[in-house]
């Protein structure tokens, strides 16, 4: 005779859906953990290598003619500051 959620002591399909249920709830609640801190200090911190490859871009532009020496000028300054 079962009783309960199907035998096994309570341990039946019950037992490992609630399980499966937690484990799925966890698993969201540390991914969104990782991706709020790992946004987070992207989003506080430019770094000096991204800077200095928006830099580059801009200096290969220029020497390419595609942009002017005044537009070359405001976009550094705009990118500097």
């Amino acid at each position: 005779m079962m009783h309960g959620y199907g035998g096994f002591g309570g341990f039946g399909f019950m037992g490992i859906f609630s399980m499966v249920i937690w484990l799925v709830i966890l698993i969201v609640i540390i991914y969104f953990l990782f991706m709020f801190i790992r946004d987070f200090g992207s989003k506080n911190s430019i770094t000096k290598t991204g800077k200095n490859h928006a830099l580059n871009i801009l200096k290969e532009r220029y020497a390419r003619g595609e942009i002017t020496k005044e537009e070359y000028l405001s976009m550094k300054n705009d990118l500097e500051n």
